[in-house]
């Protein structure tokens, strides 16, 4: 009788805890199955496919990108406002800005090719500095400078 007392315990026992177990996998499976759901909710809202977008959409985002070449080197600017600017400038500001920036080439490099002292040449690029900051504030716009 003790011994089928103990087993009976034995059994409720194993079975509350495959209940337990059971109810864990569960509750597993379903909170899977609540983060599967959020994600693709998210993947909707933020992200779009590619065969959603028109080509040309495409090709005018590519388009956007500013192409310099200096001493046969492409120097490419994203910026579309920046791309402008640089445009307005005329070539030898928009070139030591450039080498200044882009290239990371030194004062004494830049001065060398363009024959004045670092000095003059300090001079110019903070002055090609400031109007090309005055053209993106004024929205592209040169003002009474012609190029």
């Amino acid at each position: 009788m003790l011994k089928n007392c103990k087993q009976k315990k034995d059994e409720e026992w194993k079975k509350h805890k495959q209940h337990t177990f059971d109810t864990f996998c569960k509750r597993i499976i379903r909170n899977e199955l609540v983060d599967f759901y959020r994600e693709l909710k998210r993947q909707r809202t933020n992200e779009v496919s590619l065969t959603h977008i028109k080509e040309q959409q495409l090709f005018n985002e590519i388009s956007d990108d500013y192409i310099f070449v200096l001493n046969d080197i492409e120097v490419v600017v994203r910026d579309s406002l920046l791309g402008e600017a640089l445009e307005k400038l005329s070539d030898r500001e928009r070139k030591i800005i450039l080498l200044s920036y882009f290239l990371d080439l030194s004062d004494v490099e830049i001065a060398s090719e363009f024959e004045m002292s670092t000095r003059k040449l300090n001079r110019l690029r903070h002055k090609t500095l400031v109007e090309l900051k005055k053209i993106i504030k004024d929205g592209g716009s040169l003002g009474e400078r012609e190029t």
